[in-house]
This record gives C-alpha cells, structure tokens and sequence, in this order.
C-alpha cells in the first residue's frame, strides 16, 4: 500500500478561515478551522547547508537532506537528526545565513510549544542545523518581530536578511555575541505582495507590494512605474501569493510574473523592470518558476500549471516562443506639436534597425495611429514594413496626436530599435 510522505497541498491559495470560507454546510455551527499546510497554497522555500540542503513547506515542516546519503534518499525532519536540541517543527521559511552559517526559521514555533507564531524568528547554533537551545556556549536564540501579524517573507543580500511582515520591513544582520543578529525596522507601511515577490539583483533587492515596486539599495525607495496601473489594475489579488519574481542578468532585468483576472486563475502575465536604462515591459507568459542563469548558460524556468501537461523552458534561446512565432512590438505614447493645438503633417519615416538571426525572412512593421482629440479612438493612418534594407519609408498622415508602433511576429530573426526619425511639420486643417 502507498502512502503520502508529504500531502501535496492546493494549487491555491486560502486567504482565510472562517464563516463563508469554506463550503455549504462544511463542520458544525461555532466550529474552528485552521488553514494547515495541507489546505494551502503549496510554496516551498529551500537553501543550502553546505552540501546538504534544509527546506521548508511554508505553514509545515523543516527537513533536512543530506548529501553524502545519496539522491536515493529522503529529507528527514529536523527532530530527527542526531543530537537534535528543540529544533522547529513547523515554520513559514527556513533560510540558511551566508556569512555565518546558521539556520533561520522566519515564522515558527517557539521552544515549548508546537503551535506556529507567525511574528517569532529563530536561529540555530551557527554551523550546527541540529541545535536549537539558547545557552551560554552556543548562538543560538529568537526574536518576535513585533509590527504587524506574520512574516510575509525574507531575502538574503549584502550583509543582511530583509524580512517583510505584512506591515512593515525589518533588517537582520549578523554582529556576533553576545545577541548574535541585530534587528531593526527599516519602513513602515509598506510590505510585499507574496513570499516570493522580491528579488536580488547585483546586490541591490526589488520588489513588489500590493500596489506599487520597490528598491532596496541600504534605503527603501519606490520605483517610477509606467506601467503600475496597467499591472495592478489587471492583478488577482484574491491569487496574489502566487506572484514571483525573477532576475534575468544578461539583460539587466528583473521580472515579475503574476495572475489576473478573477477566481483562481493561474500565472499568466509578467511585468520586467530593465535597471540599467529603467524601462518597463509587460507581456503574457505563463511560467510557475525561474531560475537565473548564474549557474548555467540561460535561466530555466517551468510553465504554469496547465492541465497536467507542465514543461522545463530554456530562456532566451533564439528568437522563436517554442518554436512558434513570438509577436513583438514597442509602442509609444502621445507625440504631437507644441501642447497639442497644431496639427502635424508627416510625410517620411527614417527606420534605425538591427536585425540579427535570419536576414532574409527578417522584416518588422512600424505602424501610424493618429487622434485628433484626447478621449478619441486612435485610428491607423499606415503601416511601413522594414526589412534590413529599407532606408526610408514615405507616409502622408495629418493628426493632432501621433502614436508610433513598432511590432513583428516572424520566426528565426531578432531586432533592436534605435532612435527612428521622422520627417513632419506643423500643418493646418484641410
């Protein structure tokens, strides 16, 4: 007979217990119920012990795996090790500290008790996964965040832990003894949107909360969106513990992907952030997981779920979406002739492209939409197809306001946009 080692838990996520969370007639009137891990959204969070690896199913419990076992082998939980001293039972994120070695459980139970504190942090001995007992010899200790209700998350960068509460964010550094970490409130008011909406880029963290993008560089600082309300105006947030972010460093990107719409729909959009020039994309893509180039060529990622038919993606590999063609485009915002009172009158477009791939299939179409009002539909006025050897293209559009769309939906070739002109001049209204 076979049995579960661990439940697989919920490809969704609970936001509460309760009257009205549960179904018709579920239990008895003025009977409680918990969200266990069990009946929750499935997130993990894992990290390296040395060779060996402890990890975490938020809301349950930390297992230890240890390398020199063998991949045969099985995670065993951390009561079990040898020499175990009151390690937790259950936890929300385990992390392992890179300068010093210890464990950290964000979210867990406290010595004595097996019931979760979602605010209580505790730290092993360092360089010792087994031993959880403050004494006079060790490091080991605890700390209650006290701001908010539970810890949302926590993140690794230069020096120190950040450690998000769903009301605040808090910095964890390493000073020894005797107190081991330090602890201190870095912002107020702000938190992020789920566990794994932050990420590490080149030292500095980014991240998102329930209604705007942040950075941390030593300070917290919001990020100039263009795109905020197009994201969050779209965003599930009944879903949002599903958000992840990602970093893509060979182009300076970090990315975050996100579910929209409504009831419990999967990840199906993402928002990028380029921090070297600070652009922003979006675009649909459904992907569950990345991981970042560091230790490979291209970043991997897995696709969302999708019916049971789930695959492992390499990233940025050639010009084409699994061998289909990958529409494209750039579009830009209102240009028009003085505060908008003149009419513009444009009769050449000069193109500035790099095409790389396949040369001869390559072509991309820069499109014309023109209003004349503000509240007035854009209307196409042309489209000029440019291939590698276009110079220059000849229009006659007349409009109050212009918008500049570049696009392409071929496969085996890529493009970069430089700075196009136009030839245009102020002119009347026929």
């Amino acid at each position: 007979m076979g049995v579960y080692q661990i439940n697989t838990g919920l490809n969704t996520f609970v936001s509460g217990t309760g009257w009205g969370a549960g179904s018709w007639g579920d239990s008895t009137w003025g009977s409680a119920s918990s969200v266990a891990s069990s009946g929750q959204l499935r997130l993990y969070s894992q990290d390296n012990f040395g060779e060996d690896l402890i990890f975490n199913i938020r809301g349950g419990g930390v297992y230890y795996w240890d390398e020199s076992s063998g991949t045969g082998t099985r995670g065993i939980p951390l009561t079990s090790l040898g020499s175990a001293s009151n390690p937790p039972t259950i936890a929300l994120q385990v992390m392992v500290s890179d300068t010093d070695q210890h464990v950290i459980a964000f979210g867990t139970n406290p010595i004595g008790s097996s019931d979760i504190d979602p605010l209580f942090v505790r730290f092993s001995d360092q360089e010792n996964a087994a031993d959880w007992t403050p004494t006079a010899i060790n490091t080991a200790g605890g700390v209650r965040i006290n701001s908010g209700s539970e810890v949302i998350g926590a993140i690794q960068t230069r020096q120190e832990i950040l450690i998000w509460t769903d009301a605040s964010l808090h910095s964890m550094r390493f000073i020894g003894a005797p107190f081991t970490f330090q602890f201190s409130r870095l912002s107020t008011d702000i938190s992020m949107i789920s566990p794994n909406a932050a990420v590490n880029a080149r030292g500095v963290v980014y991240f998102m909360d329930r209604g705007n993008f942040y950075m941390y560089n030593g300070a917290v600082q919001p990020l100039a969106c263009t795109v905020k309300d197009y994201v969050f105006s779209n965003l599930n947030k009944d879903q949002s513990f599903k958000v992840f972010a990602a970093e893509n460093n060979d182009y300076n990107e970090v990315i975050w992907f996100y579910p929209i719409g409504s009831a419990d729909t999967e990840v199906t959009n993402y928002v990028s952030y380029n921090y070297e020039e600070g652009l922003w994309a979006v675009g649909t893509m459904a992907r569950g997981a990345w991981v970042g180039g560091s230790t490979r060529q291209y970043p991997l990622a897995c696709s969302a779920i999708d019916g049971g038919n789930n695959y492992l993606y390499e990233q940025e590999v050639g010009y084409d979406a699994d061998e289909s063609p990958m529409t494209a485009y750039i579009e830009s915002g209102d240009l028009e002739i003085g505060e908008g009172e003149y009419f513009m009158f444009m009769k050449r477009i000069i193109p500035d492209f790099s095409f790389s791939g396949n040369q001869s299939d390559a072509s991309t179409d820069i499109i014309v939409k023109g209003s004349n009002f503000p509240l007035e539909t854009a209307a196409v006025l042309s489209t000029s197809t440019v291939t590698p050897s276009t110079t220059q293209s000849y229009v006659r559009n007349r409009t109050r306001h212009s918008v500049v769309r570049v696009e392409s939906s071929g496969t085996g070739y890529g493009w970069r946009l430089g700075g196009l002109r136009f030839d245009m001049r102020q002119d009347g209204r026929r």
